[in-house]
């Protein structure tokens, strides 16, 4: 695939040729090696009470997700069945514990995989790939924030924000509207 030289002086800098816009290799190699290693908001914690299945950026990563609340703290998880790939919880709800609704296997607010009906006694079962994937996660200042893969740390993440999330008082803050709108145009 072609590379692009971008000038580290902006006054020298180029566009970008429009097939960076037009071709479907370059979106699949930026949701790849951009969108997958960056942190991206997964939402308030004070938005639910035990479980919250997100989409990490809808029509990009489309990476169906969880995050569990418990005693201990907040987990963030694949909210994808290790069985059979069902979507585990659909909706925000109240739980203590994560049920797969195709064939009933069980996993506890961590993950950590439990029982699964008629499946008791068969050699080599559970393992731990039985267990739903910990996708990485960090919490600030009331918000959370998760990476597929991250290229660097939350920490260092944070370090480039404009904005300093540890300044912003979460419960001041309300969702009072929202709009949804969909543009026919390149995600850059």
């Amino acid at each position: 695939m072609t590379r692009f030289f971008i000038h580290p002086e902006i006054r020298k800098a180029k566009t970008l040729p429009s097939t960076f816009y037009t071709d479907d290799a370059f979106f699949e190699e930026s949701k790849e090696k951009i969108f997958a290693r960056s942190w991206q908001f997964a939402g308030r914690l004070d938005e639910f009470e035990s479980l919250k299945p997100i989409t990490l950026l809808p029509g990009i990563l489309d990476e169906p997700i969880l995050l569990s609340k418990t005693n201990e703290g907040v987990n963030c998880l694949s909210n994808v069945c290790t069985h059979r790939g069902k979507i585990l919880v659909e909706e925000p709800c109240k739980a203590n514990l994560i049920r797969c609704g195709y064939h009933g296997r069980r996993f506890d607010m961590g993950g950590k995989f439990l029982s699964m009906p008629e499946f008791e006694g068969v050699a080599d079962f559970p393992s731990e790939d039985d267990n739903l994937k910990a996708i990485p996660f960090a919490v600030r200042g009331g918000f959370a924030f998760a990476s597929v893969s991250p290229a660097a740390s939350f920490e260092e993440f944070v370090d480039d924000l404009a904005v300093r999330l540890d300044d912003i008082e979460p419960a001041g803050l309300k969702l009072v509207s929202s709009r949804d709108y969909e543009v026919g145009a390149h995600w850059a």
